[in-house]
């Protein structure tokens, strides 16, 4: 091995060494154009991190998961499932601080699961809570009129003729 390739190879792993060892893969790369761009402080980028989460030092969570911000990045916990509902949600992602899944309209809860206010469930999977519709109020009178043209009509006749119930009136009618 010449002097340059063993220089070549000792800054390399010197520089390959991931801050958070922890979450960090057991395995890094070293990059040269990071290694120049950093002040040649860094060129390592972390190959495989572990605990679900991502980035040159794996120090967020991957796609798919968010922040446990009671956890340090390092712990092997930090980084939690989304868990989107495969219905209500929008998409399988969430936002990556809170948690919060992306929900289809009329849907809330973090993970999408349940109907907004004003909505109730359907059997769509497209749209998995409807608007419930609002009847609208039915007028009231506060007195009755008999219609003008009721009075030829309705009045009862003059004559003794009694009409029997049973005889005109079907039962269940």
């Amino acid at each position: 091995m010449s002097r340059r390739e063993f220089l070549w190879y000792s800054v390399s792993l010197l520089v390959c060494l991931c801050p958070t060892a922890v979450t960090c893969a057991r395995r890094c790369r070293f990059n040269m154009e990071l290694y120049k761009l950093s002040g040649r402080r860094s060129g390592g980028v972390c190959l495989n991190c572990r605990h679900n989460t991502a980035g040159r030092h794996c120090h967020y969570c991957k796609e798919g998961y968010y922040r446990d911000m009671t956890k340090s990045i390092s712990h092997r916990r930090a980084c939690k499932a989304c868990d989107c509902h495969p219905v209500g949600a929008a998409g399988k992602t969430c936002n990556q601080t809170t948690g919060q899944c992306p929900c289809k309209d009329g849907v809330t809860g973090i993970t999408c699961n349940r109907c907004a206010k004003g909505y109730q469930q359907s059997r769509s999977p497209i749209a998995p809570c409807i608007k419930i519709p609002v009847a609208s109020p039915t007028a009231t009178y506060s007195s009755y009129e008999e219609p003008s043209d009721c009075e030829s009509h309705c009045k009862a006749s003059k004559g003794k003729m009694k009409i029997t119930m049973k005889k005109y009136c079907k039962k269940d009618y």
